[in-house]
């Protein structure tokens, strides 16, 4: 599940094309950004190598890392080492939220609810409740990594936690708040993001007032946010 949003047309018309790193490790010149949705097995290293050097020259990257289960019990430590190097820490862990605002979405606890959003241009002005089915919770690294700080841009609600007993989850059974077995109590951030520009980029040619150029990255917890399934939920479309 990677992709790679070609904008080589004019416009502000995109294509969306498949992006193959295992065949041909390099990312294409004129991706607007690359989108790892949803990985079943984790990238090689040449993979992510490739990742690497796109986001040196200004790239984008969209990573929507699922918490682990039974079909997919093959950890995604290269994936997950990348985002810590940009200051995020995917966590091995399942966000369960208890408040009750799922229910009125016909949603259980297994799907937290995002009502507020932290500041960030992301989701500047964005006001509407968005949904996030069997989600992993992230921690943004505090002091950064390597000069990368990053920002909550999502997080759950305060009645919510990340839940470390994966298994138990996954048997169906009964779970609750226990942060001496490793939960950690809410708010809990399902998605996060970081931006940074090298000290001696310029503007485009011509155009002194357009921002400088910069590398972007973004990570969720969960993918199933932006499937069609849960699209009919307020803020995810």
């Amino acid at each position: 599940g990677y992709q790679a949003i070609n904008s080589a047309l004019v416009n502000e018309n995109y294509t969306v094309d498949k992006l193959a790193l295992a065949q041909s490790p390099k990312v294409p010149d004129d991706a607007t950004v690359v989108v790892v949705a949803g990985p079943k097995t984790d990238f090689f290293p040449p993979e992510i190598e490739a990742l690497k050097k796109y986001l040196e020259n200004n790239g984008k990257l969209l990573l929507m890392l699922d918490p682990p289960d039974a079909a997919n019990a093959q950890p995604l430590t290269n994936l997950i080492a990348l985002a810590h190097e940009w200051g995020i820490d995917v966590t091995n862990t399942l966000v369960v939220d208890a408040s009750g605002i799922g229910r009125q979405l016909g949603a259980g606890p297994e799907m937290p609810i995002a009502a507020s959003y932290p500041a960030h241009p992301i989701t500047d002005r964005f006001r509407v409740a968005s949904a996030y089915p069997l989600a992993r919770g992230l921690t943004v690294v505090s002091g950064g990594v390597n000069g990368h700080t990053a920002t909550a841009i999502v997080e759950s609600s305060p009645q919510s936690w990340a839940e470390a007993d994966l298994k138990s989850i996954q048997e169906g059974k009964e779970v609750s708040l226990d942060e001496a077995k490793g939960d950690k109590p809410g708010p809990i951030t399902l998605a996060a993001a970081v931006n940074t520009a090298k000290a001696d980029a310029n503007p485009p040619a011509g155009q002194n007032d357009a921002p400088k150029p910069e590398t972007r990255v973004v990570v969720f917890g969960d993918s199933d946010f932006a499937s069609n399934g849960v699209m009919g939920i307020q803020g995810n479309k």
